[in-house]
């Protein structure tokens, strides 16, 4: 027979659990329910193989690196009846944008003009073929682009630049790249930092042998990240709004919604790695070295090798 106070303990479980269930529930949702691979690839385990002729330690180190400019790239375009009117209007749009910036303290010779490209416009037009109507596509028009790379200093800078330049129509911002000029040298730092993770995990999880294994081989590897690959897309929640059927079949306009893409920042399975959770937008220098040792009384290989 249970004991009294064993069944009033079982409801308040369940109406506590029931409490932080839905909070968990919510909290996974908020970000999609989206699942998360890591961008920094670590060491699988050995075949077994392998494991009785080496023996791998793995470290990796990530530095955050301030950026030390931003480019930014807007795209310039107008439409004129051929390509004449079009690189017309294209460039003196072009110019007014340049100016723009260069009154929004944009020095002029951080801004840059690339011509991209000169393309047809169409339009569907309905025509008479053969004693029978048809939607024929016709040559209308031509639009001209070019695109301004503008560098800034900062983020701050970065905005004022993307509400001078973007203020008219015909201008979009294409992309936001970042840049530091200490690269080289935290390239340097992040090998070093992995390096000396890997000898200290060697130091601590050799120790099982009673005689150090002999080093044979060292591997290393350092990349880049800029932010723009630090960004993450979550999947297009179910937000919709209900079914709703007529016989009148009435167009329907969706409402609008809010990107969702995010800054994710690095989370990794790191050795070393800054202890502050991302937030500005960061260059990582993320550096792998690994370490291979003989395994010691391994079998010694067959005569004739």
């Amino acid at each position: 027979m249970p004991r009294p106070h064993a069944r009033t303990l079982f409801p308040f479980l369940l109406t506590f659990l029931g409490g932080l269930l839905p909070l968990r529930a919510q909290a996974a949702g908020q970000r999609g329910a989206a699942s998360e691979p890591p961008i920094v690839t670590r060491l699988p385990a050995p075949d077994a193989a392998t494991a009785e002729r080496l023996i791998t330690i793995e470290g990796v180190a990530s530095v955050r690196v301030v950026p030390t400019a931003l480019r930014l790239v807007f795209a310039v375009s107008a439409v004129g009846a051929d390509g004449g009117a079009a690189s017309t209007a294209t460039r003196a749009l072009a110019s007014e944008t340049q100016q723009r910036l260069v009154n929004g303290s944009i020095p002029a010779a951080d801004i840059d003009v690339d011509f991209i490209a000169a393309m047809p416009v169409y339009e569907w037009r309905l025509e008479t073929q053969n004693g029978k109507d048809a939607l024929v596509e016709r040559q209308v028009s031509v639009r001209v682009q070019y695109n301004l790379h503008v560098r800034t200093a900062d983020e701050a800078a970065a905005q004022r630049a993307i509400e001078a330049a973007t203020s008219r129509d015909g201008v979009s911002l294409l992309a936001v790249d970042y840049w530091s000029e200490q690269l080289d040298q935290q390239r340097i730092e992040a090998q070093q930092r992995a390096l000396a993770a890997a000898q200290q995990k060697a130091q601590r999880l050799l120790a099982v042998f009673r005689e150090p294994p002999r080093p044979v081989n060292v591997h290393e590897s350092t990349t880049t990240l800029f932010p723009h690959q630090l960004y993450r897309s979550l999947p297009n929640a179910e937000d919709r709004a209900a079914s709703w059927y007529s016989r009148d079949e009435l167009p329907r306009l969706p409402a609008s919604r809010p990107l969702q893409v995010y800054y994710r920042g690095l989370f990794a399975d790191l050795d070393d790695a800054t202890e502050a959770m991302p937030g500005a937008r960061h260059i990582e220098v993320v550096s792998t070295v690994r370490l291979y040792f003989e395994a010691p009384h391994r079998a010694a290989p067959p005569a004739g090798r």
